[in-house]
């Protein structure tokens, strides 16, 4: 942990990465240990996530430091996409962020949390331009994600990184595949990481404090309950697929990764049950929540989405009471025409190569299936 904090340190010149952190980070050094074979080939794959939420944390503090006016603005009824992987969040995201009504997270600001510098001085920045160049970098080494999850520097991202910034996260077993802390974090509370993330939130958008969230991240649907304690207007929208499509989907996401940061070539077939678990019992803990706040959510059908996006946005914004300009619609009709489905290629995989079958999935999703309507006709 010490050598990781200093390395971190020289990365970024700063060296309070505020406090909190380090009981997650201590378990999940042990768990790196105990779980992989950390060898000269890989410990500067598996060393660079942990960095980058180390310098990812300093930069918050010092945020907050120079502008700790930020921490007294209100975040106002977020709109949230959330639900099982591979279930839609990132288009219908993608397609919100549309709306110049919205600000969001652009995957740059993740790593360098800062008030958000206007948008024509990006391209002047150092750290706007080590991003776009690391990201890079990470798709060349694992090129299947331009196919299955592109993400660029400058577009909205998902939330995971911000909360994963506590070391409480399913982040790093995800990538790494780690047991151990897998077990440790299930017993713990995010509700804290979750008041980061929002102090986050208020320090990036320090310059737009009127401006409503757009955010996104399937792991909120584990964690229901902490987001609405941080945010309790936050208005959901729940996407939905069968998940004899999507678990095997985010299968073949991580495998990859996993692949590229263990470096050598792990087997699938360990992936599936975990993630089969991970995102029933994460289904399972947002049906409890959804029961006790249901003026909250709005349900988005994969099916629905992809046979016509727009309708689904209007779904929304009636919904949560939004209003849709006429701009703004020919800016997500012009974003839907240039991002069909299967822009950069199909996304192919194949259940039983990571341990599942159609019929097992089924049966661990089969009251979520019947309650939103799920099963093919």
């Amino acid at each position: 942990v010490a050598q990781l904090l200093e390395q971190a340190s020289a990365t970024c010149g700063l060296q309070d990465f505020g406090t909190g952190f380090e009981p997650g980070l201590a378990v999940l050094v042990d768990a790196i240990r105990a779980d992989i074979p950390v060898t000269a080939d890989n410990i500067q794959q598996l060393s660079g996530p942990i960095l980058s939420l180390l310098v990812s944390r300093a930069h918050s503090e010092r945020g907050w430091k120079q502008r700790p006016d930020c921490l007294g603005q209100p975040v106002r009824a977020p709109l949230v996409v959330t639900g099982i992987p591979r279930t839609g969040t990132t288009a219908l995201h993608k397609l919100l962020s549309m709306d110049p009504q919205f600000q969001g997270l652009e995957q740059w600001l993740l790593g360098n949390p800062m008030p958000r510098p206007p948008r024509d001085t990006w391209s002047d920045n150092p750290l706007f331009r080590a991003a776009v160049r690391n990201q890079e970098g990470f798709l060349e080494a694992v090129p299947a994600l331009r196919v299955s999850h592109e993400v660029n520097a400058d577009e909205v991202d998902e939330c995971l990184n911000l909360l994963a910034q506590s070391f409480v996260s399913h982040y790093p077993s995800t990538g790494f595949g780690l047991p151990r802390y897998d077990r440790w974090w299930r017993e713990q509370d995010e509700t804290p990481s979750y008041r980061r993330y929002a102090d986050n939130l208020r320090l990036i958008g320090a310059d737009a404090p009127g401006q409503r969230w757009l955010l996104k991240n399937p792991g909120h649907l584990t964690h229901l309950e902490a987001l609405l304690a941080v945010f309790p207007d936050a208005c959901i929208i729940q996407t939905h697929r069968d998940p004899a499509r999507c678990i095997p989907s985010v299968c073949a996401l991580i495998w990859p990764v996993r692949c590229f940061y263990q470096a050598r070539e792990t087997d699938p077939s360990v992936i599936g049950p975990r993630e089969l678990e991970l995102w029933a019992w994460s289904a399972e803990r947002a049906q409890r929540v959804r029961e006790s706040r249901p003026d909250r959510f709005l349900d988005v059908r994969f099916a629905d989405f992809r046979r016509d996006p727009m309708a689904v946005v209007r779904s929304v914004y009636q919904r949560f009471g939004l209003e849709l300009s006429p701009g703004t619609a020919s800016r997500m009709q012009a974003w839907i025409a240039d991002n069909p489905q299967h822009k950069h290629g199909r996304h192919e995989y194949d259940a039983q190569r990571f341990g599942l079958g159609e019929a097992m999935i089924h049966e661990r999703f089969a009251d979520y299936m019947r309650r939103h309507d799920l099963f093919e006709r």
